[in-house]
């Protein structure tokens, strides 16, 4: 059965010349299909601000210069020069922020970690790393030792910014390490850090001890920091940005940068893919990149229905907004998958199962208003959904 769920959608120029644009390198085709589309464009400020606002402004920039499209008015290009300028300072900020967390907090600590994503990412795999924009950083720490990186981070003078009220003291911090699998601080540099104990929602997809026992390291600023290997990192940002529903253009760039990378095997990404039930993401992921970086892309008329799927909803993602997302998310499988075509029946079991489980999981609001002593902390579960359902009850009385 042929598929034609996007036809609907229209895929404007200035977002196909940017489709074009989010890789490393331009072959032969692409190029000349967007010199091509440059000489279309009507308003290169258009561009400039789609390029910023899916964080693909340095590449876009680097192609732009090579390509000398004639359309390009010299102010404009002079603009981005200026504002790429601005986000290499911004990016290799990030890069120092991550060697001080190594250097100060981990290390010192021996707490073993990785990191993923941003900077990292962007240091192993780019040829100019402070060109990929990286909004913060994140890393997966053993949960019982996020309590003890919590306290060293506050001291530190690293502020809490999820839970933004989240007090120094053990108490405190054994609580939310055990009850929030995502603590967000902003560092001295004023660059935001999740420190995770979890990468997904209730342990379905990933081990989080098996991914920190099998890191690699890489230099990233003045620190050697550990990092996944090339194809776990690879199926993860596949099923990660699914998730989002590859929102970002700069995510298309990682995933043209990876495949680039001399660590990359495909076959062993495909392995890594069917370990952890993940196949078809991958699969799809690789498909989808091939059709939205060709210079003449065909949008519709898929067999494959998860193909079809897929570029239905990025395609809507990438020429919305942070709305669009949202409203996209709703109507997800499940937390951790977009599409049901992703999940496998033992994934979808344990989330029917567990997945329930979350209404009784007690939050940092819960132990700030009642703050209860280590052996007491059980009454929180199953006084959970009561005091929600109070709090909201308040809050509308409020409003």
């Amino acid at each position: 059965m042929v598929i034609s769920t996007a036809r609907h959608l229209l895929l404007s120029r200035n977002l196909r010349l940017l489709l074009l644009l989010s890789r490393m390198e331009l072959d032969d085709a692409q190029e000349r299909a967007a010199k091509a589309i440059c000489e279309e464009v009507e308003d290169w400020e258009v561009i400039r601000r789609m390029a910023t606002d899916r964080f693909i402004l340095p590449v876009v920039y680097r192609h732009l210069r090579r390509l000398e499209p004639t359309s390009l008015p010299a102010e404009q290009l002079a603009l981005m020069k200026l504002q790429v300028m601005t986000l290499y300072r911004h990016n290799l900020n990030v890069m120092a922020c991550l060697s001080d967390i190594h250097e100060q907090l981990l290390m010192p600590l021996a707490i073993p970690y990785v990191t993923f994503k941003g900077p990292s990412l962007a240091s192993r795999y780019y040829d100019e790393p402070a060109m990929r924009f990286s909004r913060d950083i994140d890393i997966l720490v053993p949960q019982e030792r996020m309590a003890e990186l919590l306290a060293r981070a506050l001291a530190a003078n690293y502020r809490p910014l999820d839970p933004s009220d989240l007090d120094d003291d053990p108490v405190s911090l054994t609580f939310v390490s055990r009850h929030q699998k995502v603590v967000t601080l902003m560092s001295p540099r004023g660059v935001a850090v999740e420190v995770h104990s979890r990468i997904d929602n209730i342990g379905t997809v990933y081990d989080s001890r098996a991914l920190i026992e099998g890191t690699e390291s890489v230099r990233v600023g003045s620190a050697e920091v550990s990092v996944m290997p090339t194809d776990e990192l690879f199926v993860y940002i596949c099923w990660h940005h699914t998730k989002h529903f590859w929102s970002r253009l700069h995510w298309l760039v990682d995933l043209d940068a990876i495949q680039r990378h001399p660590s990359f095997d495909r076959q062993r990404a495909i392995a890594c893919a069917e370990r952890h039930g993940l196949s078809s993401t991958v699969e799809v992921c690789l498909e989808m990149a091939d059709i939205l970086g060709s210079p003449d892309p065909d949008l519709y008329d898929h067999q494959d229905e998860r193909l079809a799927t897929l570029l239905h909803h990025a395609l809507q993602a990438m020429q919305g907004d942070s709305t669009v997302e949202h409203e996209l998310g709703k109507r997800k499988s499940t937390p951790d998958f977009a599409f049901r075509w992703q999940a496998d029946r033992w994934h979808e079991l344990r989330w029917r199962l567990f997945g329930w489980l979350r209404v009784f999981r007690p939050s940092y609001v819960d132990y700030r208003d009642w703050p209860l002593p280590q052996y007491w902390q059980w009454l929180y579960r199953p006084l959970r959904p009561w005091r929600e359902s109070r709090r909201r009850l308040l809050k509308q009385d409020s409003d």
